[in-house]
């Protein structure tokens, strides 16, 4: 297996040839319709897809960046079944990481936390990738949810700008009404 990879700015097109492997790595209240995001795509949100040094797509990656504040979302993310459990989604994360190196940092959710085996499994997959837990009460889409956070060249800990933050991340996806319906931050 190659370990040379690489990320690099997807379009409509491919979205619309992604959408179905979203369909399968994330459930239906946990994942905006394919024309929400090509929405999203028209107001700064980015499809990143991960290829190794052959060329192949490995997965994908839609980012929601909060426009002026320097933090970026890392909403949905999949490793392809073919590569999944050889390393490649810490490496993923990796390139994420030197991707958005001049961002004050990345955030991310796991939904349905700690209830859900695979959401403990996934918590302690970020935590090993260098992301902590943001000091809040968090539900996404009604679900109890771990709001975690990783910072790049911005301060450790944002707990006390968080509503901020995550307002700004989600406006190219939900109106400010339709946030205050889908996620909850105490």
């Amino acid at each position: 297996m190659t370990t040379d990879y690489r990320i690099g700015r997807g379009g409509h097109e491919d979205l619309h040839r992604v959408y179905p492997m979203m369909c399968y790595d994330f459930e239906s209240w946990e994942r905006p319709t394919e024309a929400e995001f090509h929405a999203a795509m028209l107001k700064g949100a980015e499809l990143l897809l991960l290829k190794d040094g052959e060329g192949r797509e490995c997965g994908y990656a839609l980012m929601l960046k909060s426009r002026g504040a320097g933090y970026v979302l890392l909403g949905w993310l999949g490793v392809y079944p073919n590569v999944r459990g050889h390393g490649v989604g810490g490496v993923f994360l990796s390139l994420l990481n030197e991707w958005y190196s001049a961002l004050d940092g990345i955030l991310l959710e796991v939904t349905k936390y700690p209830e859900l085996e695979k959401a403990r499994k996934l918590h302690a997959f970020y935590q090993r990738n260098g992301y902590g837990d943001v000091d809040c009460a968090y539900t996404c889409y009604g679900a109890p949810t771990a709001l975690m956070y990783r910072p790049l060249a911005g301060a450790p800990d944002i707990s006390a700008q968080v509503k901020a933050i995550m307002k700004g991340c989600y406006l190219p996806l939900y109106s400010e009404k339709q946030q205050a319906e889908y996620i909850g931050i105490n």
